[in-house]
Protein backbone atom coordinates (compact mmCIF):
# COMPACT_ATOMS: atom_id res chain seq x y z
CA UNK A 1 0.00 0.00 0.00
CA UNK A 2 1.37 3.43 -1.28
CA UNK A 3 1.74 5.76 1.72
CA UNK A 4 0.52 9.38 1.26
CA UNK A 5 2.79 11.87 1.41
CA UNK A 6 1.19 14.84 -0.05
CA UNK A 7 -0.49 17.73 1.85
CA UNK A 8 -4.09 18.66 1.24
CA UNK A 9 -4.54 22.32 -0.06
CA UNK A 10 -7.56 23.01 2.84
CA UNK A 11 -5.96 26.99 3.79
CA UNK A 12 -7.48 29.78 3.50
CA UNK A 13 -6.25 33.15 3.53
CA UNK A 14 -7.75 34.33 6.37
CA UNK A 15 -6.48 30.88 8.21
CA UNK A 16 -3.49 31.23 6.74
CA UNK A 17 -2.90 34.52 8.25
CA UNK A 18 -4.28 33.71 11.32
CA UNK A 19 -1.82 31.22 11.82
CA UNK A 20 0.97 33.96 10.95
CA UNK A 21 -0.82 35.82 14.23
CA UNK A 22 -1.45 33.32 16.67
CA UNK A 23 2.35 32.45 16.39
CA UNK A 24 3.52 36.34 16.42
CA UNK A 25 1.42 37.15 19.40
CA UNK A 26 2.09 34.56 21.87
CA UNK A 27 4.05 34.61 25.16
CA UNK A 28 5.56 38.09 24.51
CA UNK A 29 2.75 40.31 25.21
CA UNK A 30 2.65 38.52 28.48
CA UNK A 31 6.48 38.97 29.16
CA UNK A 32 8.87 40.40 26.65
CA UNK A 33 7.71 44.17 27.62
CA UNK A 34 8.47 43.88 31.29
CA UNK A 35 12.01 42.26 30.50
CA UNK A 36 12.66 44.77 27.50
CA UNK A 37 11.75 47.38 29.51
CA UNK A 38 13.88 46.98 32.19
CA UNK A 39 16.74 46.34 29.76
CA UNK A 40 15.97 49.39 27.42
CA UNK A 41 13.82 51.99 28.95
CA UNK A 42 11.21 53.86 27.00
CA UNK A 43 13.06 53.75 23.90
CA UNK A 44 11.81 49.39 24.33
CA UNK A 45 8.94 50.80 22.61
CA UNK A 46 11.68 51.20 19.32
CA UNK A 47 13.03 47.69 20.13
CA UNK A 48 9.17 46.44 18.40
CA UNK A 49 9.72 48.29 15.79
CA UNK A 50 13.33 47.24 15.09
CA UNK A 51 12.05 43.39 15.19
CA UNK A 52 9.24 44.19 12.92
CA UNK A 53 11.31 45.72 10.44
CA UNK A 54 13.60 42.65 10.84
CA UNK A 55 10.38 40.70 10.33
CA UNK A 56 8.96 42.32 7.55
CA UNK A 57 12.79 42.54 5.57
CA UNK A 58 13.37 38.87 6.11
CA UNK A 59 9.55 38.17 5.29
CA UNK A 60 9.32 40.08 2.02
CA UNK A 61 12.79 38.47 0.58
CA UNK A 62 10.70 34.68 1.61
CA UNK A 63 7.73 35.95 0.16
CA UNK A 64 9.39 36.30 -3.49
CA UNK A 65 11.11 33.03 -3.95
CA UNK A 66 8.08 31.10 -1.56
CA UNK A 67 5.10 31.96 -3.85
CA UNK A 68 6.99 30.69 -6.61
CA UNK A 69 8.13 27.49 -4.68
CA UNK A 70 5.63 26.56 -1.91
CA UNK A 71 7.00 23.83 0.12
CA UNK A 72 6.04 22.42 4.04
CA UNK A 73 9.71 23.17 4.41
CA UNK A 74 9.77 26.39 4.33
CA UNK A 75 13.29 28.65 4.40
CA UNK A 76 15.38 25.48 4.50
CA UNK A 77 13.78 24.16 1.16
CA UNK A 78 14.64 27.47 -0.66
CA UNK A 79 18.36 26.83 0.18
CA UNK A 80 17.74 23.59 -1.29
CA UNK A 81 16.89 24.81 -4.26
CA UNK A 82 19.13 27.51 -4.98
CA UNK A 83 22.44 25.95 -3.10
CA UNK A 84 21.96 22.17 -3.09
CA UNK A 85 20.90 19.30 -0.63
CA UNK A 86 23.73 20.19 2.19
CA UNK A 87 22.87 24.02 2.05
CA UNK A 88 18.98 23.14 2.10
CA UNK A 89 19.72 20.27 4.92
CA UNK A 90 21.61 22.78 7.63
CA UNK A 91 19.37 25.63 6.70
CA UNK A 92 16.26 23.39 7.60
CA UNK A 93 17.87 22.10 10.35
CA UNK A 94 18.76 25.68 12.30
CA UNK A 95 15.59 26.78 11.21
CA UNK A 96 13.42 23.43 12.93
CA UNK A 97 15.66 24.01 16.37
CA UNK A 98 14.59 27.76 16.35
CA UNK A 99 10.77 26.43 15.87
CA UNK A 100 10.71 23.12 17.74
CA UNK A 101 12.27 25.00 21.13
CA UNK A 102 8.82 27.54 20.97
CA UNK A 103 6.56 25.34 22.60
CA UNK A 104 8.32 25.08 25.46
CA UNK A 105 8.98 28.62 26.31
CA UNK A 106 5.11 29.03 25.28
CA UNK A 107 3.94 26.50 28.08
CA UNK A 108 6.47 27.86 31.04
CA UNK A 109 4.86 31.34 29.99
CA UNK A 110 2.05 29.65 31.05
CA UNK A 111 2.97 28.86 34.17
CA UNK A 112 4.92 31.52 35.22
CA UNK A 113 1.38 33.33 34.67
CA UNK A 114 -0.71 30.98 36.55
CA UNK A 115 1.94 30.38 39.50
CA UNK A 116 0.48 33.85 40.75
CA UNK A 117 -3.43 32.29 40.33
CA UNK A 118 -3.91 30.68 43.48
CA UNK A 119 -1.25 29.59 46.70
CA UNK A 120 -1.25 25.98 45.07
CA UNK A 121 -0.20 27.27 41.75
CA UNK A 122 2.64 29.09 43.57
CA UNK A 123 4.98 26.42 43.95
CA UNK A 124 5.21 25.97 40.26
CA UNK A 125 7.52 29.06 39.86
CA UNK A 126 10.49 30.33 41.30
CA UNK A 127 10.55 34.11 41.02
CA UNK A 128 13.95 34.80 42.68
CA UNK A 129 15.38 32.94 39.56
CA UNK A 130 12.77 33.01 37.25
CA UNK A 131 12.64 29.33 36.53
CA UNK A 132 10.13 26.60 37.02
CA UNK A 133 10.44 24.12 40.08
CA UNK A 134 10.39 20.74 39.26
CA UNK A 135 6.77 20.33 40.05
CA UNK A 136 6.23 22.80 37.54
CA UNK A 137 8.41 21.48 34.34
CA UNK A 138 5.89 17.96 35.06
CA UNK A 139 3.02 20.24 34.44
CA UNK A 140 4.91 22.02 31.23
CA UNK A 141 5.11 18.09 30.11
CA UNK A 142 1.40 17.25 30.52
CA UNK A 143 1.07 21.07 28.52
CA UNK A 144 3.50 19.55 25.67
CA UNK A 145 1.32 16.65 25.33
CA UNK A 146 -1.96 18.82 24.76
CA UNK A 147 0.05 20.28 22.24
CA UNK A 148 0.89 17.63 20.31
CA UNK A 149 -2.72 16.18 20.58
CA UNK A 150 -4.73 19.12 19.27
CA UNK A 151 -2.10 18.92 16.03
CA UNK A 152 -2.51 15.13 15.68
CA UNK A 153 -6.00 15.30 14.75
CA UNK A 154 -5.66 16.61 11.17
CA UNK A 155 -4.74 20.40 10.08
CA UNK A 156 -8.81 20.94 9.80
CA UNK A 157 -9.43 21.09 13.48
CA UNK A 158 -5.69 22.71 14.19
CA UNK A 159 -7.38 25.45 11.79
CA UNK A 160 -10.48 25.68 13.45
CA UNK A 161 -9.02 25.57 17.00
CA UNK A 162 -6.84 28.36 16.01
CA UNK A 163 -8.74 30.81 14.20
CA UNK A 164 -11.21 30.95 17.32
CA UNK A 165 -8.36 31.13 19.91
CA UNK A 166 -6.51 33.36 17.87
CA UNK A 167 -9.51 35.58 17.71
CA UNK A 168 -9.81 35.53 21.52
CA UNK A 169 -6.75 36.36 22.18
CA UNK A 170 -5.96 39.21 20.61
CA UNK A 171 -9.38 40.71 21.90
CA UNK A 172 -7.32 39.80 25.83
CA UNK A 173 -4.14 42.33 24.84
CA UNK A 174 -6.75 44.54 23.23
CA UNK A 175 -9.19 45.01 26.21
CA UNK A 176 -5.80 45.40 28.24
CA UNK A 177 -4.59 48.37 26.50
CA UNK A 178 -8.16 50.04 26.63
CA UNK A 179 -8.47 49.12 30.31
CA UNK A 180 -5.01 50.84 31.22
CA UNK A 181 -5.39 53.66 29.15
CA UNK A 182 -7.82 54.43 30.18
CA UNK A 183 -6.60 54.56 34.20
CA UNK A 184 -4.27 56.73 32.94
CA UNK A 185 -0.67 56.71 32.28
CA UNK A 186 2.64 58.40 33.46
CA UNK A 187 3.76 60.59 30.95
CA UNK A 188 6.85 61.47 32.96
CA UNK A 189 7.87 57.69 32.21
CA UNK A 190 8.49 57.72 28.86
CA UNK A 191 11.36 60.88 29.26
CA UNK A 192 11.40 64.71 28.24
CA UNK A 193 14.64 64.20 26.27
CA UNK A 194 16.46 61.79 24.10
CA UNK A 195 18.77 61.02 27.42
CA UNK A 196 15.79 60.35 29.46
CA UNK A 197 13.53 58.12 26.75
CA UNK A 198 17.16 56.01 26.07
CA UNK A 199 18.83 55.98 29.45
CA UNK A 200 20.68 52.77 27.94
CA UNK A 201 21.88 53.98 24.22
CA UNK A 202 21.30 52.25 21.13
CA UNK A 203 23.35 49.10 21.90
CA UNK A 204 20.31 47.90 24.89
CA UNK A 205 18.00 48.34 21.93
CA UNK A 206 19.99 45.66 19.70
CA UNK A 207 20.54 43.58 22.48
CA UNK A 208 16.66 43.32 23.71
CA UNK A 209 15.70 42.82 20.54
CA UNK A 210 17.68 39.04 20.85
CA UNK A 211 17.17 38.42 24.69
CA UNK A 212 14.08 40.25 25.54
CA UNK A 213 11.91 37.68 23.32
CA UNK A 214 11.42 40.77 19.94
CA UNK A 215 13.04 38.04 17.81
CA UNK A 216 11.26 35.08 19.05
CA UNK A 217 7.64 37.09 18.30
CA UNK A 218 8.00 38.46 15.25
CA UNK A 219 9.33 34.78 14.19
CA UNK A 220 5.76 33.68 13.53
CA UNK A 221 5.68 35.39 10.27
CA UNK A 222 7.19 32.17 9.28
CA UNK A 223 4.09 29.82 9.68
CA UNK A 224 2.48 30.70 6.46
CA UNK A 225 5.21 30.07 4.66
CA UNK A 226 5.37 26.60 6.35
CA UNK A 227 2.12 26.38 5.13
CA UNK A 228 2.32 27.05 1.63
CA UNK A 229 2.12 23.79 0.16
CA UNK A 230 -1.62 23.42 1.90
CA UNK A 231 -2.57 26.93 -0.12
CA UNK A 232 -4.11 27.06 -3.00
CA UNK A 233 -2.22 30.32 -4.59
CA UNK A 234 0.84 31.08 -3.04
CA UNK A 235 1.79 34.26 -5.07
CA UNK A 236 -1.81 35.70 -3.87
CA UNK A 237 -2.18 34.04 -0.25
CA UNK A 238 1.88 34.92 1.00
CA UNK A 239 2.14 38.51 0.61
CA UNK A 240 -1.24 38.95 2.14
CA UNK A 241 -1.11 36.75 5.26
CA UNK A 242 3.10 36.87 6.27
CA UNK A 243 2.94 41.37 5.57
CA UNK A 244 -0.78 41.49 7.49
CA UNK A 245 0.23 39.63 10.39
CA UNK A 246 3.58 41.56 10.90
CA UNK A 247 1.61 44.71 10.47
CA UNK A 248 -1.17 43.78 12.54
CA UNK A 249 0.68 42.09 15.65
CA UNK A 250 3.52 45.22 15.46
CA UNK A 251 0.29 47.58 16.52
CA UNK A 252 -0.37 45.17 19.02
CA UNK A 253 3.00 45.15 20.81
CA UNK A 254 3.91 48.83 20.46
CA UNK A 255 0.46 49.47 22.21
CA UNK A 256 1.05 46.90 24.96
CA UNK A 257 4.94 48.33 25.36
CA UNK A 258 2.92 52.25 25.74
CA UNK A 259 0.79 51.01 28.35
CA UNK A 260 3.16 48.95 30.47
CA UNK A 261 5.99 51.98 30.82
CA UNK A 262 3.00 54.04 31.24
CA UNK A 263 1.37 52.46 34.53
CA UNK A 264 3.99 52.06 35.90
CA UNK A 265 4.12 53.77 39.26
CA UNK A 266 7.23 57.20 39.34
CA UNK A 267 8.13 55.37 42.55
CA UNK A 268 8.45 52.32 41.13
CA UNK A 269 11.32 53.73 38.81
CA UNK A 270 13.06 55.35 41.72
CA UNK A 271 15.84 52.75 41.80
CA UNK A 272 15.96 52.24 37.88
CA UNK A 273 14.31 50.43 35.05
CA UNK A 274 16.65 47.08 36.05
CA UNK A 275 14.52 46.65 39.33
CA UNK A 276 11.23 46.16 37.82
CA UNK A 277 10.67 42.29 38.56
CA UNK A 278 6.64 41.09 38.13
CA UNK A 279 5.78 37.61 38.39
CA UNK A 280 2.82 38.23 35.77
CA UNK A 281 3.26 41.73 34.74
CA UNK A 282 -0.37 42.35 32.86
CA UNK A 283 -1.81 40.94 36.25
CA UNK A 284 -0.18 43.10 38.87
CA UNK A 285 -1.03 45.83 36.95
CA UNK A 286 -4.67 45.60 36.17
CA UNK A 287 -5.05 44.81 39.57
CA UNK A 288 -3.56 48.15 40.65
CA UNK A 289 -5.88 49.78 38.18
CA UNK A 290 -8.73 48.18 39.81
CA UNK A 291 -9.81 46.40 37.05
CA UNK A 292 -10.56 42.81 39.25
CA UNK A 293 -12.98 40.99 36.19
CA UNK A 294 -10.03 41.77 33.11
CA UNK A 295 -7.54 40.40 35.30
CA UNK A 296 -9.52 37.34 34.88
CA UNK A 297 -9.66 37.48 31.33
CA UNK A 298 -5.92 38.02 31.68
CA UNK A 299 -5.52 34.63 33.03
CA UNK A 300 -7.46 33.07 30.32
CA UNK A 301 -5.04 34.96 27.48
CA UNK A 302 -2.34 33.39 29.66
CA UNK A 303 -2.98 30.10 28.88
CA UNK A 304 -4.79 30.71 25.46
CA UNK A 305 -2.24 33.12 23.54
CA UNK A 306 1.07 31.12 24.61
CA UNK A 307 -0.92 27.76 24.45
CA UNK A 308 -2.57 28.37 20.51
CA UNK A 309 1.14 30.12 19.73
CA UNK A 310 2.48 26.67 20.77
CA UNK A 311 0.54 24.34 19.39
CA UNK A 312 0.84 26.16 15.63
CA UNK A 313 4.63 25.94 16.13
CA UNK A 314 4.41 22.12 16.92
CA UNK A 315 2.82 22.05 13.39
CA UNK A 316 5.54 24.34 11.59
CA UNK A 317 8.04 21.85 13.28
CA UNK A 318 6.89 18.58 12.34
CA UNK A 319 6.16 19.73 8.46
CA UNK A 320 9.89 20.67 8.16
CA UNK A 321 10.62 17.35 9.75
CA UNK A 322 8.12 15.91 6.81
CA UNK A 323 10.22 17.98 4.17
CA UNK A 324 13.23 17.25 5.36
CA UNK A 325 12.30 13.38 4.94
CA UNK A 326 10.44 13.45 2.21
CA UNK A 327 14.16 15.06 0.74
CA UNK A 328 15.64 11.86 2.46
CA UNK A 329 17.44 13.38 5.23
CA UNK A 330 15.95 12.07 7.66
CA UNK A 331 14.01 8.56 8.09
CA UNK A 332 11.71 7.81 5.96
CA UNK A 333 8.95 7.35 8.66
CA UNK A 334 8.80 11.12 9.03
CA UNK A 335 6.89 12.29 5.20
CA UNK A 336 4.11 9.49 6.02
CA UNK A 337 0.62 11.08 6.92
CA UNK A 338 -1.53 9.32 9.52
CA UNK A 339 -4.18 7.32 6.97
CA UNK A 340 -6.92 8.71 8.96
CA UNK A 341 -5.97 12.70 10.12
CA UNK A 342 -3.83 13.77 6.88
CA UNK A 343 -1.12 15.07 9.51
CA UNK A 344 2.41 14.36 9.79
CA UNK A 345 2.09 12.49 12.93
CA UNK A 346 5.69 11.29 13.72
CA UNK A 347 6.99 14.68 12.96
CA UNK A 348 4.36 15.60 15.87
CA UNK A 349 5.74 12.86 17.99
CA UNK A 350 9.23 13.74 17.36
CA UNK A 351 8.81 17.43 17.96
CA UNK A 352 7.27 17.08 21.24
CA UNK A 353 10.36 14.54 22.59
CA UNK A 354 12.61 17.41 21.41
CA UNK A 355 10.83 19.93 23.09
CA UNK A 356 10.38 18.40 26.10
CA UNK A 357 14.30 18.04 26.66
CA UNK A 358 14.07 21.91 26.11
CA UNK A 359 12.10 22.05 29.02
CA UNK A 360 14.94 20.40 31.23
CA UNK A 361 17.93 22.27 29.92
CA UNK A 362 16.41 25.65 30.51
CA UNK A 363 13.63 25.74 32.85
CA UNK A 364 12.83 29.17 32.64
CA UNK A 365 11.47 31.19 29.77
CA UNK A 366 14.14 34.26 30.45
CA UNK A 367 16.70 31.80 30.09
CA UNK A 368 15.30 30.11 26.77
CA UNK A 369 14.07 33.07 25.14
CA UNK A 370 17.56 34.59 24.09
CA UNK A 371 18.62 30.86 23.10
CA UNK A 372 15.35 30.92 20.64
CA UNK A 373 16.21 34.41 19.51
CA UNK A 374 19.97 33.48 17.90
CA UNK A 375 19.02 30.52 16.32
CA UNK A 376 16.42 32.77 14.58
CA UNK A 377 18.05 34.92 13.77
CA UNK A 378 20.56 32.32 12.41
CA UNK A 379 18.18 30.95 10.08
CA UNK A 380 17.46 34.47 8.64
CA UNK A 381 21.12 34.84 7.32
CA UNK A 382 19.85 32.75 3.82
CA UNK A 383 17.05 34.57 3.13
CA UNK A 384 18.69 37.34 0.65
CA UNK A 385 21.14 35.45 -0.19
CA UNK A 386 19.24 32.44 -1.95
CA UNK A 387 16.57 35.35 -3.28
CA UNK A 388 19.30 36.87 -5.08
CA UNK A 389 20.66 33.44 -6.10
CA UNK A 390 17.54 32.47 -7.10
CA UNK A 391 17.11 35.51 -9.69
CA UNK A 392 20.11 34.62 -11.04
CA UNK A 393 20.54 30.57 -11.66
CA UNK A 394 17.19 30.59 -12.68
CA UNK A 395 17.30 34.29 -14.55
CA UNK A 396 14.06 34.72 -13.66
CA UNK A 397 11.87 37.66 -13.89
CA UNK A 398 9.16 37.44 -11.06
CA UNK A 399 6.66 40.42 -12.52
CA UNK A 400 6.33 38.73 -16.26
CA UNK A 401 5.13 35.37 -14.40
CA UNK A 402 3.21 37.50 -12.06
CA UNK A 403 5.00 36.85 -8.96
CA UNK A 404 5.79 39.14 -6.28
CA UNK A 405 9.50 40.74 -6.76
CA UNK A 406 11.15 42.69 -4.25
CA UNK A 407 12.61 46.06 -5.33
CA UNK A 408 16.02 47.16 -4.33
CA UNK A 409 16.85 43.50 -3.49
CA UNK A 410 20.58 43.86 -4.78
CA UNK A 411 20.85 47.16 -1.93
CA UNK A 412 18.41 45.59 0.68
CA UNK A 413 20.22 42.09 1.01
CA UNK A 414 23.69 43.12 2.05
CA UNK A 415 22.13 45.46 4.09
CA UNK A 416 19.69 42.61 5.43
CA UNK A 417 22.87 40.32 6.08
CA UNK A 418 24.62 42.97 7.99
CA UNK A 419 22.07 44.06 10.40
CA UNK A 420 21.69 40.41 10.73
CA UNK A 421 24.89 39.88 11.87
CA UNK A 422 25.01 43.22 14.27
CA UNK A 423 22.44 41.57 16.02
CA UNK A 424 23.84 38.09 16.17
CA UNK A 425 27.24 39.44 17.59
CA UNK A 426 25.05 41.44 20.38
CA UNK A 427 23.61 38.52 21.90
CA UNK A 428 27.58 37.94 22.98
CA UNK A 429 29.59 34.86 24.01
CA UNK A 430 28.75 31.77 25.02
CA UNK A 431 25.36 31.92 23.50
CA UNK A 432 25.91 32.85 19.82
CA UNK A 433 29.16 30.38 19.74
CA UNK A 434 26.58 27.89 21.95
CA UNK A 435 23.91 28.06 19.34
CA UNK A 436 26.29 27.47 16.07
CA UNK A 437 27.36 24.34 17.85
CA UNK A 438 23.83 23.00 17.33
CA UNK A 439 24.24 22.70 14.19
CA UNK A 440 27.33 19.40 14.56
CA UNK A 441 24.29 16.79 16.24
CA UNK A 442 22.34 17.66 12.34
CA UNK A 443 25.61 17.23 10.48
CA UNK A 444 25.53 13.26 11.67
CA UNK A 445 22.07 12.99 10.49
CA UNK A 446 23.12 14.49 6.93
CA UNK A 447 26.02 12.63 6.32
CA UNK A 448 24.64 9.60 7.85
CA UNK A 449 21.66 9.61 4.96
CA UNK A 450 23.76 10.99 2.12
CA UNK A 451 25.78 7.91 2.34
CA UNK A 452 22.69 5.79 2.82
CA UNK A 453 20.66 7.39 -0.29
CA UNK A 454 23.32 8.47 -2.43
CA UNK A 455 26.67 7.08 -1.52
CA UNK A 456 27.99 10.91 -1.15
CA UNK A 457 27.56 11.26 -4.78
CA UNK A 458 28.47 15.17 -5.96
CA UNK A 459 29.66 16.01 -2.20
CA UNK A 460 31.86 17.84 -3.38
CA UNK A 461 29.47 20.35 -5.32
CA UNK A 462 26.87 20.45 -2.27
CA UNK A 463 29.72 21.58 -0.24
CA UNK A 464 30.33 24.30 -2.51
CA UNK A 465 26.56 25.46 -2.18
CA UNK A 466 26.89 25.67 1.73
CA UNK A 467 30.87 26.59 2.10
CA UNK A 468 29.25 29.98 2.45
CA UNK A 469 27.02 29.70 5.28
CA UNK A 470 30.07 27.25 6.85
CA UNK A 471 31.87 30.76 6.22
CA UNK A 472 29.62 33.23 8.18
CA UNK A 473 29.00 30.60 10.79
CA UNK A 474 32.66 30.39 12.00
CA UNK A 475 33.59 34.15 11.21
CA UNK A 476 30.57 35.35 13.32
CA UNK A 477 31.43 33.06 15.98
CA UNK A 478 35.38 34.17 16.09
CA UNK A 479 34.20 37.66 15.79
CA UNK A 480 31.70 37.49 18.99
CA UNK A 481 34.34 35.28 20.72
CA UNK A 482 37.02 37.98 20.43
CA UNK A 483 34.71 41.47 20.27
CA UNK A 484 31.42 40.15 22.74
CA UNK A 485 32.47 37.65 25.57
CA UNK A 486 30.35 38.72 28.25
CA UNK A 487 32.40 37.03 30.67
CA UNK A 488 34.84 39.39 30.22
CA UNK A 489 34.93 43.20 31.38
CA UNK A 490 37.55 44.74 28.67
CA UNK A 491 37.19 42.99 25.45
CA UNK A 492 39.78 41.24 22.72
CA UNK A 493 38.66 43.47 20.49
CA UNK A 494 37.43 46.94 20.46
CA UNK A 495 33.78 46.93 19.65
CA UNK A 496 34.16 49.58 16.42
CA UNK A 497 36.43 47.10 15.18
CA UNK A 498 33.96 44.39 15.11
CA UNK A 499 31.38 46.12 14.00
CA UNK A 500 33.66 46.98 10.83
CA UNK A 501 34.67 42.83 10.79
CA UNK A 502 30.86 41.88 10.34
CA UNK A 503 30.65 44.48 7.98
CA UNK A 504 33.20 43.02 5.69
CA UNK A 505 31.97 39.65 6.69
CA UNK A 506 28.84 40.14 5.42
CA UNK A 507 29.65 41.30 2.22
CA UNK A 508 31.82 38.62 1.63
CA UNK A 509 29.62 36.36 2.23
CA UNK A 510 26.53 37.72 0.54
CA UNK A 511 28.85 38.32 -2.82
CA UNK A 512 30.34 34.68 -2.47
CA UNK A 513 27.11 33.21 -1.76
CA UNK A 514 24.62 34.88 -3.81
CA UNK A 515 26.91 35.22 -7.03
CA UNK A 516 29.61 32.37 -6.40
CA UNK A 517 28.47 29.44 -4.11
CA UNK A 518 25.11 28.34 -5.57
CA UNK A 519 24.26 25.13 -7.42
CA UNK A 520 24.71 25.20 -11.38
CA UNK A 521 21.91 21.97 -11.05
CA UNK A 522 18.31 22.70 -10.83
CA UNK A 523 16.08 21.08 -8.08
CA UNK A 524 12.43 20.45 -9.36
CA UNK A 525 10.73 17.73 -7.31
CA UNK A 526 11.33 16.05 -3.99
CA UNK A 527 14.34 14.24 -3.93
CA UNK A 528 15.30 14.82 -7.70
CA UNK A 529 18.03 17.08 -9.26
CA UNK A 530 18.87 17.59 -12.88
CA UNK A 531 20.78 18.92 -14.58
CA UNK A 532 18.81 20.45 -17.10
CA UNK A 533 16.34 23.00 -15.97
CA UNK A 534 12.78 22.63 -16.73
CA UNK A 535 11.69 26.04 -17.36
CA UNK A 536 7.85 25.11 -17.35
CA UNK A 537 8.25 23.59 -13.79
CA UNK A 538 10.40 26.50 -12.83
CA UNK A 539 7.56 29.34 -13.87
CA UNK A 540 4.74 26.86 -12.61
CA UNK A 541 2.38 28.54 -10.37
Amino acid sequence: MTQNTSLPKRISTFSLMMTGVTTIIGSGWLLSTQKIASMAGPASLLSWVLGAFIALLVGLFYIEIGSIYPSSGGIGYYSHITHGRFCGFLTSWINWLSIVAVPPIEAQAVIQYLSQLSPSFSHFYDLSSHNLTGTGILFAFVLMLLFMALNYWSIKLFLRFNNFFTILKVTIPILTIAALFYSGLHRENFGTTLQTFMPFGWNSIFASVVACGVVMSFNGFQSPLTFSEEIASPKRQLPIAVLGSIGFSLIIYVLLQIVFVGSLSPSALAQGWGQINFRSPYVQLLMIANFQLLVSAVYMGSVVSPGVCAVSFVASSARILFSLSRERHLPKSLSTLHPKYSSPWNGIVVSIIVGSIFLLFFKGWYSLVAVISVLHLFSYVPAPIVTIANRLKHGRSAPKSGHFSLPFAHVLAPALLFLLSVLIFSAGFPLTDEMAVLMIPGLAFYFYYEYKERRMRAFGLAFKGASWLIIYVIGISLITYLGNHTGNAIQTMPHSMAIMLLLVLSLVTYIYGAYFAYSPETYLTAGKINDTPDKAALLAD
